[in-house]
């Protein structure tokens, strides 16, 4: 690979956004590094010229490491971190393995720090920028998951990565995109939660019922996504959040006082 051209790691690239995202870099004649902890993902991209791919789930410290020696040495530049990667499930959260929530936390929250610590002497030597993909459900914290927590997290830590990166000229963006046509939201259509021998397990049709009739009917292609956050990664504006098909409802609800929404949510799941 040229040292000429630019380079973009894309985490979580197996499928989804992700692979949308690491398509159009491609496409724009970038380098790209694309990575996801399930590497039989990212087979159909092996031997592509202007692609590297690699194992890593970015949670793994070590790997991380061994992640920014291999860009160094194939790609010998970083431009762009792009902290795509994520998991979300649905589980008891005040009775499940703290362990588990822990681990989600790892994965969509400092799964970005890991990563861009990782590859920091990089992406400051091309005064480059990082990326961090939220979510627009992040303000609005249901029960029995924590995928809106950690991404909410996310944000947070963003503002403050950013505010010390700039001080060396690389700059962090927030990507906070509303409903996406992927495997992740269709797995949220059938909300698998293991209840056996749970304290709440009276709770969970309703709250699968909930969940179904709150499904997004808007949804964004991963391609229209890909784009605003090449917009992100390349914008003069250098703009600080970008957002995409972000719902009305989903900015409302966290106006209201928690007291009000813990009372619908509580009529909801107890009726």
């Amino acid at each position: 690979m040229s040292t000429e051209r630019p380079c973009a790691l894309v985490s979580g690239a197996g499928r989804g956004l992700g692979r949308a995202i690491a398509i159009a870099f491609h496409e724009k004649d970038y380098q790209v590094v694309a990575t996801d902890c399930d590497d039989s993902l990212l087979s159909d991209l092996e031997g592509v010229d202007g692609y590297l791919t690699c194992q890593h789930d970015v949670s793994e410290i070590g790997r991380a490491a061994e992640v920014a020696a291999l860009i160094e040495e194939r790609c010998g530049r970083l431009d762009v971190i792009i902290n795509n990667a994520g998991a979300m499930s649905f589980y008891p959260v005040c009775e499940a393995p703290p362990q588990r929530t822990i681990q989600g936390f790892m994965v969509n929250t400092f799964g970005a720090l890991i990563v861009s610590q990782a590859c920091l002497d990089l992406v400051i030597a091309s005064k480059g920028r990082i990326i961090n993909i939220a979510s627009e459900s992040s303000p609005f914290r249901p029960p029995f998951q924590i995928y809106q927590s950690s991404k909410m997290a996310l944000e947070c830590l963003s503002d403050v990565m950013r505010r010390e990166l700039m001080l060396l000229d690389v700059h962090v963006a927030i990507v906070r995109p509303g409903a996406i046509r992927t495997n992740l939201l269709e797995d949220t259509k059938s909300v698998p939660i293991d209840v056996r021998e749970s304290r709440f397990e009276r709770f969970f049709p309703r709250y699968r019922k909930m969940v179904a009739e709150r499904m997004p009917t808007r949804l964004s292609e991963p391609s229209e996504v890909a784009a605003v956050v090449y917009k992100a990664a390349t914008d003069p504006k250098k703009k600080t959040m970008y957002t995409i098909n972000n719902d009305l409802a989903q900015r409302l609800v966290p106006l209201l006082p928690a007291k009000i929404v813990d009372r619908v949510i509580l009529r909801q799941l107890r009726g």
